[in-house]
């Protein structure tokens, strides 16, 4: 593989004759991943590039080996040309999620397919450079295993706060030590492959708008990622809002009750102190000691475990007031550990909205559960680092 270099890019004023290549590249290869197998006269159309520029973009990529021809399929009016689809398999990036209890990292293809999976329990009792040594391996693991194709980049989705352009922790609750390491960097040493980092509600976020049954080009979701900590991930019409630093959406370190007792961020009454799982086992702490255990009560209907679990979810909800206030979103969709709390967290916080946000608003926002078979926070790490390959695909195919 060729020498990628490993630098930050500077914000550049203006357009040059290859960035606008690379949009066109990046561009024809979403059109491609949405579509399948298509034709060159059906990307001319939907992308409104001329059937020249099409061709050299796709003879290039052919090139690359990232595109392959399928033999004649049929088009409008009977027509017959040469099908092509991407070859998506020769090129791989491999996600991780770090959270508090485990990690876990897939092999994924520029499609997002999946080819690899593995999970290991972490103890935070251990501290984070252990769990930074079984993720390296588990990397190392994946790398070694690829049978086809190349990893080209890593995406990783962390708890936050993050400082995203810095690749590294500012805070991680109920984790201490993670923002003395710069997982960016040392990834980067240690591999030679880029690597992208990333607040795993953002993560999620990305990762449904790409992969969810809802997905659509325009429009705003927030995905909430509720587990010990609380972050959402803000999706605009396909494009993650980051915020200047990247901590835009820590809604779980806004306070909702300033006479409340401190967070580990300095502040008081934070909402995720109130609307977390973290909150849900701290008042159980007597009765239960898991949130398998909890969730199992709930679902017994023990009463005492309903009244706390509604009492979060009312909290959490609260929050999402005045996230809905401030970025009027069309979909929530309700992930992470919360989302094991159902219909109860789900008709919570759909009569929280209904009552405190304006009913011309509140009455149009789709409010979801995350899919219980899929952790949208590991996809949404592939995601990130498949949305920076294809802001420059030439960089990283081309010499791969």
């Amino acid at each position: 593989m060729g020498v990628i270099e490993l630098t930050t890019a500077k914000v550049k004023q203006g357009t040059n004759l290859e960035d606008v290549m690379d949009m066109n590249r990046s561009l024809i290869i979403k059109l491609m991943r949405k579509r399948g197998i298509c034709s060159r006269a059906e990307l001319a159309h939907e992308s409104g590039l001329n059937q020249s520029t099409i061709t050299n973009i796709i003879n290039e990529m052919i090139g690359w080996g990232l595109v392959v021809e399928t033999g004649v399929i049929d088009g409008k009016k009977g027509r017959r040309s040469i099908g092509i689809k991407l070859n998506s398999e020769l090129y791989k990036v491999i996600g991780i999620r770090l959270a508090r209890k485990m990690i876990c990292v897939g092999l994924y293809d520029v499609e997002g397919n999946v080819f690899g999976f593995k999970q290991l329990p972490i103890n935070r009792g251990d501290g984070p450079e252990a769990a930074f040594n079984k993720m390296k391996e588990l990397v190392a693991e994946t790398i070694k295993n690829n049978a086809i194709g190349k990893v080209i980049a890593i995406g990783v989705a962390t708890p936050g706060p993050l400082f995203r352009n810095e690749g590294r922790i500012v805070l991680m609750s109920h984790f201490p030590g993670w923002e003395k390491i710069n997982i960016q960097e040392e990834l980067m040493s240690m591999y030679g492959i880029p690597v992208y980092v990333e607040h795993d509600a953002k993560a999620g976020g990305l990762a449904e708008w790409w992969f969810g049954e809802r997905n659509k080009d325009q429009g705003t979701l927030i995905y909430v990622a509720a587990g010990e900590g609380v972050g959402a991930g803000i999706v605009v019409d396909g494009t993650l809002f980051r915020g200047s630093l990247g901590m835009a959406g820590e809604i779980g370190h806004m306070s909702i009750n300033f006479n409340g007792p401190k967070c580990e961020c300095g502040h008081k009454g934070c909402l995720e102190l109130y609307g977390s799982t973290s909150a849900i086992l701290k008042e159980l702490s007597g009765q239960h000691s898991s949130l398998p255990s909890i969730w199992s009560a709930l679902n017994e209907g023990n009463p005492a475990v309903q009244e706390v679990v509604k009492q979060a979810a009312w909290y959490l909800a609260f929050g999402l007031v005045n996230i809905v206030n401030c970025f009027n979103p069309n979909r929530i969709i309700l992930g992470d550990e919360f989302s094991g709390a159902g219909e109860l967290l789900l008709d919570t916080v759909r009569k929280v909205i209904d009552e405190y946000a304006l009913p011309d608003v509140s009455s149009k926002i789709i409010i979801e559960l995350e899919a219980q078979n899929e952790d949208f926070m590991l996809m949404g790490a592939a995601a990130i680092a498949i949305e920076n390959i294809l802001i420059k695909p030439s960089l990283y195919l081309s010499c791969s």
